[in-house]
């Protein structure tokens, strides 16, 4: 990778490979880019502070923070996303959610459950960020990638729930008051 610092984007721009040009770090694809890069970093935040016992979701966790990856390469115009990863991150929902919810749940313990909650947060906001983008141009409709991103979310919650069962006393109803 050479040095750490460059001094390209000290202007306030950066390359982006997908359009091959300077562009400013605030455009929608740039804001893609980083917002995959905080899942990720999310993602592994939740692996660090998993409970002893948690190889089998560190290893679908390790997973999904690749396949963010191999998602931004794809939207870059480099990597491939398909149907494979789509069935996977189904298979991972189905697995990990149990006996489905009946209320609306409140992101919690143990830390590991909230970590992943928070880095379902950001890929939702990544949904956002991707359907903006395609509808102001920036990149054209891959329904791919809208499922993955998706299912990404959907599969992440079920993880996320069956640590709170597992290891939190399960989780906890949210209420509009007490």
């Amino acid at each position: 990778m050479g040095s750490l610092y460059t001094g390209y984007g000290d202007s306030g721009y950066t390359y982006c490979a997908r359009m091959r040009a300077k562009v400013p770090k605030d455009h929608p694809v740039i804001e893609i880019m980083g917002t995959l890069d905080e899942a990720s970093s999310a993602i592994g935040l939740a692996r660090s502070l998993l409970p002893k016992g948690s190889e089998a979701i560190d290893d679908v966790l390790k997973r999904m923070q690749r396949l963010l990856y191999r998602l931004a390469s794809h939207i870059s115009g480099f990597g491939e996303v398909g149907e494979n990863d789509i069935s996977w991150l189904e298979k991972v929902a189905d697995e990990y959610y149990g006996e489905p919810l009946k209320d609306f749940i409140l992101p919690g313990s143990p830390s590991a459950a909230a970590a992943i909650h928070l880095a379902r947060t950001v890929v939702r906001r990544l949904e956002r960020r991707y359907i903006t983008a395609v509808r102001d141009g920036h990149l054209p409709k891959d329904p791919v990638v809208m499922k993955v991103i998706n299912r990404l979310s959907d599969a992440l919650f079920a993880v996320a729930v069956c640590l709170q069962r597992k290891y939190g006393g399960g989780p906890e109803k949210a209420k509009a008051s007490d």
